[in-house]
């Protein structure tokens, strides 16, 4: 599976198990200047009459066609990544865009979109697991940044050991602390989206914003959509 910056195809009918992770104690007080984020996985499927945009929920199964799209906004100091793993093993980092980024161009109250602004992932015909990756620090997870900068500029022959690295490193965080989760999260407030990107080839104009939910957490949070594609 492939991602371009309009419209991908992805290969994908999707299930989704999902996965909230904190790595903190139940009930620890939280302060409001903590990490804080806003979160939307919006999908439209090709076979209504109109355009319209609904949540991505667990055990959903989607049709080639269908188009997907993430959102996220930060609210208090974090780090975010959004990685994709897909059916053959290889990785992809959908946010930030650019490591760069965390240090070029990264902002609180900005919705950031993946794909970048109107334009959104499409379903092709392929078939396999599909699996996307939310983290969310408040600090910066160095390892994993490292591990992915050498996985995406290595040759061919090396990828296969780097991305089991990859996955190695994620797996630590999004089951060594499952027996600890208890975060807590809320629907946000509708808000416009920020406009300014530029309008890309088959884009859709539909936002996914009003889908957001707000998600606050101590340390790390995490949530895995794991898709199968029958």
């Amino acid at each position: 599976m492939r991602f371009v910056r309009s419209v991908s195809s992805l290969g994908l009918a999707f299930v989704f198990l999902f996965h909230s992770i904190l790595l903190a104690a139940p009930g620890a007080k939280r302060e409001s200047n903590g990490p804080r984020m806003l979160w939307a996985f919006g999908v439209i499927r090709s076979s209504s009459n109109r355009a319209k945009v609904e949540p991505a929920r667990t055990q959903m199964v989607l049709s080639s066609g269908d188009k997907l799209k993430m959102m996220i906004q930060l609210r208090g100091k974090c780090f975010v990544y959004l990685i994709h793993r897909d059916s053959q093993g290889e990785f992809a980092m959908l946010f930030p865009y650019s490591l760069k980024q965390f240090d070029t161009d990264y902002q609180t109250a900005r919705n950031y979109y993946a794909p970048k602004g109107e334009a959104w992932y499409q379903l092709d015909s392929r078939t396999g697991n599909e699996t996307f990756y939310l983290v969310a620090s408040d600090q910066r997870l160095l390892d994993i940044e490292y591990t992915y900068e050498k996985y995406a500029s290595c040759e061919e022959s090396k990828k296969q050991d780097l991305a089991g690295q990859m996955l190695s490193e994620l797996n630590k965080i999004t089951e060594s602390y499952v027996a600890s989760s208890g975060g807590t999260e809320k629907l946000a407030d509708n808000e416009s989206a920020l406009r300014g990107f530029e309008r890309a080839t088959g884009a859709d104009p539909t936002d996914i914003a009003g889908l957001a939910r707000e998600i606050s957490f101590d340390n790390i949070y995490s949530e895995t959509y794991v898709v199968d594609h029958r």
